[in-house]
């Protein structure tokens, strides 16, 4: 009996041991499941909070990027906003110079009116060109000469006014046939150099097409001059005195 009785209590001291153990052994695997599962989550949680940090890092790059674009756009529009100012300021100054208004509009209407009437172009021309305020002239004198060319420098190519104060001379070029064979006689279609000589030697010189106008002071006397094409190889010079100034 005695013998039962200690086998009994070895039984019962052994299975308590192996329930301590067993329960023991449940708790570290728990508490290693626990850890394991701590750990993966904890992981998962830094490499998804890396994940959203580089997503917000790549986020915040592009709107640098639309906002350095933005910056440069809106540079890009001040930049054309002035070049329109000025393009504006500059038509505004050209329109001012080159539309004519009050007075200088009046003018530009009577002398399109004249024209229309048919009055000679160059008559107006010399006209206006004379014009001054309480200027002391004599009536225009009209003499006419021969324009030099390169195979004709003869006779009646200078006229003199004023009593020989004052000689008009001019050069040009020969007019030529169909054929181009050179004439006697200038090329009114091309440009001629035109002299004006004092008697004490003083010169002007005027070069183009005519008509052509020059002027030279001599002695307290304006000559004004306005030449237009005449006759085959001649030139019709209009001569004007005014007291100067």
């Amino acid at each position: 009996m005695e013998n039962l009785g200690s086998m009994s209590l070895y039984n019962s001291d052994r299975r308590y041991r192996q329930r301590f153990w067993g329960g023991l052994i449940r708790l570290v695997v728990f508490v290693g499941l626990v850890v394991t599962a701590a750990v993966v989550s904890y992981q998962y949680g830094i490499e998804d909070l890396e994940s959203q940090v580089r997503g917000y890092q790549q986020e915040v790059h592009g709107l640098e990027s639309r906002q350095g674009r933005l910056e440069q756009e809106n540079a890009n529009l001040l930049v054309e906003v002035e070049r329109a100012k000025l393009a504006v300021e500059e038509w505004e100054r050209r329109y001012t110079v080159d539309v004519p208004s009050g007075d200088r509009r009046a003018m530009l209407d009577l002398l399109s009116e004249r024209l229309e009437a048919g009055i000679d172009p160059e008559r107006l021309a010399f006209l206006i060109q004379s014009a001054e305020n309480l200027r002391d002239c004599e009536p225009v004198e009209t003499k006419r000469f021969l324009i030099k060319t390169p195979i004709y420098e003869g006779a009646n190519t200078s006229v003199s006014f004023a009593r020989e104060a004052v000689a008009v001379t001019g050069t040009g070029q020969s007019e030529t046939t169909a054929e181009g064979l050179p004439q006697a006689w200038y090329d009114p279609r091309m440009p001629v150099t035109i002299t004006l000589t004092r008697i004490d030697g003083e010169t002007r010189e005027v070069t183009g097409v005519l008509p052509l106008q020059q002027s030279i002071v001599h002695e307290g006397v304006e000559h004004h001059f306005l030449l237009r094409p005449g006759a085959r190889g001649f030139v019709q010079v209009a001569a004007e005195r005014c007291a100067y100034p």
